[in-house]
């Protein structure tokens, strides 16, 4: 007699004696019940074959009948916790069946046909040695089985005995009807499988010596259709129905099912069929698993001419991909273009090659139009996950050409598609979108989409990797490069592909920083990365930009052929990046060193609007224009700057005597004086800043300043923004440098930056380390702001601070002190 395995015997026993009541042995026919009690009466538990007593403990009980258990189960409530089990969990797998016959190759041929049915154990011991070729039909294996039959329904079961696996279609095709099926699963004849009922392998042989190979037929067709492949494959297998079988086999398999899983499907093919197109096909996936493409694509070449119309196109497929990897482009497109006129799954396959093809071979709009055929081909074939890996290689195909913006819907598409997927199964997809937000200039999205990826709740660090390069980027567009430099330093070695990227983000980072040395070896270490390092090492001064502007264009890389072309700054090559920049939005380029040679070609309102003039007046003064940068002590004189800030801060033209009599009222010549002004402006910034009409000023430029940016988020109530603004100015002091010459501004900016700070305090969480910030802050900018100090000490009070909440109660007790003789004059007055 076989034992328990070692598997269930471990969940039988659990901690100590076991945790269960009772155990409820399998209904199913030879699941191994013998064993089982038998191993459970010898550890002092009751076998019984009659249900057990509810609230009763240390049985065994094996029931006749399903429907037995169910009733008894319903009635079971949950006073005691009971093992039930289901025959799958008590048959043996392939190593326990090996290592119970004794020896390992009689044991790997009876157990592909047994399944590690505990019932053929102790038979098939009996055989080993004594049985040769058809061992399932020997009659000592089959008198050992022959009482597990049923004693109903024997017809019946004998005709659901001709299917590897019992479905309603295929029910209805052998002609049994419910009821008849009902007892047999019932009486646990028929064991449960996914999407239907089976009858075990070698009772099949034992009611079913000789199959009809016209049912076979129609059984695996049915089977087959309804998307059980492996039982309608078993099913022609069994009927020796080679040409269907190889046919199916053929349309289900592929290179990546495995070399030993295709040769285990082939070993039972007799010679004869293995030389047919078919078999051919599966030699050649065989070859092809079995790393030798060139026998592979003979056999594929010799399969082609007498395939199935369902075949052809994989065959015609799996060559294209032999003989692209052979150098044989042409012919490898030719195949692929074949194939992708069957459409669905395979056309899809074909389009998404052909695609990668074309992407090596430079032929970018080709490969975008194969894979927006093959997006649409998956789509109708509802395969979400080779949607979602052609949508990606579009993106990033147009990514790589440097079609952000277009980039970007693919990407967008993923995301929609994987909205129920865990998040690691999109952080990249998200990565991806930060980064073309970054390099459009869009920051606020870029970081969203970062914030989106999640990458500090996953684990990858190769995912933490990416997103810490993508921070690095927006630092060094934000003129941070210190920052960048420091980021992409701590991105380890262990993805080549990330340190490579990182490594040339670095070297920019250096050479912005002057540090000519780091900035080279960083370099070194980006070189795999072509036509990108081939353009850094040409802004090192290291090799000419000529070279690089031709290879931009050979790759149809218009990002880099954007940049080269700004810094190369030749008429022609200005006036071809400005319309790229149109076109494609490269907006960070805008605040490049090299900017400043567009000032020369600008032609129109909508090249000047690409330029806008960018004003800090939170903190030190600062103007920013086509990428260069002056502070208050870098312009001609204050009063030219004063002029300029008024203009910037207007937002409006201004007339040229109100100007020139507000910052020249002492001049013999205001107007003189003016023009000056102005001409000194036009010569520190290289461009007309401002312009004259009817005798009025405005500035040419459009205006980005922090001051703007300040009313926005006080208006919006944007904490983050709020914060970001304020925090920069640290205590906001605004235009000190040009105090005497913008009073009004500086004042109104001060009325402002209090507002903002009252309504930052506000937004903060109440109990929270910012809103304590805030308020301090608020403090800081209006000493004699006495509802800020008594929320401050009431702070303190809920932080269980009560020293601290006293003092500042002492300090609002003392101003209100002070102010009280101010506030009663005032009011008799």
């Amino acid at each position: 007699m076989s034992e328990v395995s070692q598997r269930l015997r471990q969940r039988l026993e659990g901690s100590g004696n076991g945790p269960w009541a009772g155990i409820v042995a399998p209904v199913e026919v030879g699941a191994g019940q013998p064993e089982l009690l038998a191993w459970a009466q010898a550890r002092g538990w009751r076998p019984t074959r009659a249900a057990p007593v509810h609230g009763t403990r240390g049985w065994v009980w094996w029931p006749r009948y399903r429907s037995e258990v169910q009733a008894w189960a319903a009635g079971a409530g949950h006073a005691a916790k009971v093992l039930i089990l289901s025959g799958d969990e008590l048959l043996l797998d392939a190593g326990e069946w090996a290592a119970a016959l004794g020896d390992s190759d009689w044991g790997r041929v009876t157990f592909a046909q047994s399944s590690g049915w505990p019932a053929a154990l102790d038979p098939v011991r009996g055989l080993a040695g004594r049985a040769a070729g058809d061992w399932a039909a020997h009659p000592q294996l089959q008198a050992a089985l022959a009482p597990l039959l049923p004693d109903v329904e024997q017809d019946n079961y004998a005709q659901l005995a001709r299917t590897p696996l019992v479905t309603p279609p295929v029910q209805a095709l052998l002609g049994v009807d419910g009821a008849a099926l009902a007892t047999l699963a019932d009486g646990g004849w028929l064991w449960p499988a996914p999407g239907g009922w089976r009858v075990p392998a070698l009772l099949r042989r034992l009611l079913v010596p000789a199959l009809d190979v016209t049912l076979s037929a129609q059984v695996a067709a049915a089977l087959s259709s309804a998307g059980h492949v492996g039982e309608a494959l078993d099913a022609l297998r069994e009927a020796q129905l080679w040409e269907a079988y190889l046919d199916l086999l053929a349309q289900e398999s592929r290179v990546g099912t495995g070399a030993d899983a295709l040769r285990e499907a082939l070993h039972p093919v007799p010679p004869h069929w293995r030389e047919q197109p078919a078999g051919l096909y599966l030699a050649g996936l065989l070859a092809r698993a079995s790393r030798d493409p060139e026998r592979a694509g003979a056999l594929y070449t010799r399969a082609l001419p007498g395939l199935s119309s369902a075949t052809r196109p994989l065959a015609l497929n799996a060559r294209g991909v032999v003989r692209a990897l052979q150098g044989q482009p042409d012919s490898a497109l030719e195949d692929f273009a074949e194939a992708a006129q069957t459409g669905g799954l395979i056309g899809g396959e074909a389009e998404h090659n052909r695609a990668t093809l074309l992407i090596q071979l430079g032929r970018h709009a080709e490969a975008e139009v194969a894979l927006a055929h093959a997006v649409a081909a998956f789509r109708g074939a509802g395969d979400l996950r080779r949607e979602v890996r052609s949508l990606e290689t579009l993106g990033n195909l147009q990514f790589g050409r440097g079609l952000l913006q277009e980039a970007q819907g693919p990407y967008i598409q993923v995301l929609h598609l994987l909205a129920q997927a865990p998040p690691q199964d999109t952080a990249l997809t998200h990565i991806n979108l930060a980064e073309t937000y970054a390099l459009l200039g869009e920051t606020a999205q870029a970081r969203a989409e970062l914030q989106r990826a999640q990458v500090d709740i996953l684990a990858a660090d190769d995912l933490s990797g990416w997103a810490t390069r993508i921070h690095a980027l927006l630092f060094l567009q934000a003129g941070q490069p210190t920052e960048a430099r420091r980021l992409l330093e701590g991105i380890g070695e262990a993805n080549p592909t990330l340190h490579a990227e990182a490594a040339l983000l670095l070297a920019r980072a250096c050479r912005e920083l002057g540090d000519v040395e780091a900035a080279g070896r960083a370099l070194n270490a980006a070189r795999s990365l072509g036509l990108r390092a081939a353009l850094e090492e040409a802004l090192q001064g290291m090799a000419p930009l000529d070279e690089v502007v031709e290879a931009s264009r050979r790759e149809d890389a218009r990002l880099e052929l954007a940049t080269a072309l700004l810094y190369r700054a030749a008429p022609t090559d200005l006036t071809a990046a400005l319309d790229l920049i149109h076109t494609h939005g490269y907006r960070p380029l805008l605040d490049s060193p090299a900017a400043h040679h567009l000032l020369g070609v600008l032609r129109d309102d909508a090249d000047r609007a690409l330029l806008p003039l960018r004003l800090q007046v939170l903190g030190p003064l600062r103007l920013s224009h086509a990428g260069r940068t002056w502070g208050a002590g870098d312009l001609p004189a204050r009063k030219s700057a004063a002029l300029l800030v008024a203009l910037a801060l207007s937002g409006r033209s201004l007339p040229r005597e109100q100007l020139a009599e507000r910052f020249w009222p002492d001049a013999k010549n205001p107007l003189a004086s003016l023009q000056t002004a102005i001409y000194h402006l036009r010569s520190t910034f290289g461009v007309n800043l401002v312009s004259s009409a009817r005798g009025r000023l405005t500035l040419a430029f459009a205006v980005h300043s922090d001051l703007r940016e300040l009313q926005v988020a006080l208006k919006t109530r944007d904490p983050e923004r709020l914060a970001e603004l304020l925090g920069r100015a640290g205590v906001p002091a605004v235009l000190t440098d040009l105090a005497a010459e913008l009073g009004e501004e500086a004042e109104y900016a001060s009325r402002l930056i209090h507002d903002a700070l009252q309504v930052h305090a506000e937004v903060q969480p109440p109990q929270s380390l910012a809103r304590r910030d805030a308020l301090r802050a608020l403090i800081s900018a209006d000493p004699l702001h006495l509802e800020a100090r008594a929320q401050l000490a009431d702070w303190h009070m809920h932080q269980g601070d009560p020293e601290s909440a006293q003092q500042e109660r002492w300090r609002l007790e003392s101003l209100q002190a002070e102010l009280e003789p101010l506030t009663r004059e005032g009011g008799e007055t």
